[in-house]
């Protein structure tokens, strides 16, 4: 019986402190499958796409530390805290993207590879911030000129994503599966060009290691003629229950 009222107040407690967040976070740390946002986008860390050397392509390799911010650009000098060569970080035309459908909704799917240290709580980091815009021009410097973005992560509510890179340590995989609708992106010009920004590494203050570290993060989209993998519209899980995941990793921290 007592341990039946330990366990309640337990739950109670965890609710608790996941209502003080703006909104709950996307809490992909233990390996939750597949996450709702509250705009419609879907988020995992369990989605197996072919990986490794030469077979991940990415649009976008950004690094500093402890936050780092960057675009995706042919502009030179590489902007902000985007990381050279040009064939990591360049231009990515909306007519080469991947449509993938989910049930009945059509989505765009991108894929974090996220490269921290792996040592005590290093291994977390943060996805504070994600914007997609549409420009005619594929070298831009400045996002400021292409007014408010088609995507925002925080447009209707404020979320942030919780990752842990140690469940997928190696260089070259993917740590988070983004999916996000179309119905963003229906007026775009096929011919133009997607700018895809993203910043990492401001939760610090939430949860003691959700920093970029020293090590590079990188983004790439499914693109071309090969069918992406998708989950299962069953196996979706209700934002918030992520809670969860973040209660084992304060265990964690602990031991």
């Amino acid at each position: 019986m007592l341990r039946k009222v330990i366990f309640l107040c337990g739950a109670l407690l965890l609710l608790a402190s996941a209502s003080a967040f703006a909104f709950p976070p996307i809490d992909l740390t233990a390996g939750q499958a597949n996450v709702n946002g509250v705009d419609g986008s879907i988020w995992s860390s369990s989605i197996n796409q072919p990986t490794g050397t030469g077979v991940y392509q990415p649009f976008l390799r950004l690094q500093n530390t402890p936050t780092e911010e960057g675009f995706n650009t042919d502009f030179t000098p590489f902007p902000l805290d985007d990381k050279s060569p040009a064939n990591f970080t360049h231009s990515v035309q909306w007519s080469s993207l991947q449509t993938v459908t989910i049930g009945n909704t059509d989505y765009y799917s991108f894929q974090l590879d996220a490269n921290e240290q792996q040592n005590g709580n290093r291994s977390l980091i943060s996805l504070d911030k994600l914007k997609i815009y549409t420009g005619s021009d594929p070298a831009l410097g400045d996002l400021s000129t292409l007014g408010n973005p088609l995507y925002d992560l925080d447009g209707i509510q404020d979320q942030t994503v919780f990752i842990e890179t140690a469940l997928k340590p190696d260089s070259g995989t993917d740590d988070l599966t983004c999916y996000i609708p179309k119905s963003f992106f229906a007026n775009v010009n096929p011919n133009d060009y997607m700018y895809f920004y993203s910043q990492c590494g401001l939760s610090d203050a939430v949860d003691p290691g959700l920093v970029s570290g020293a090590t590079f993060e990188e983004w790439r989209a499914s693109q071309g003629d090969t069918p992406p993998a998708v989950p299962e519209p069953a196996t979706m899980v209700l934002l918030g229950s992520g809670a969860l995941g973040m209660a084992g990793l304060r265990l964690r921290k602990k031991k």
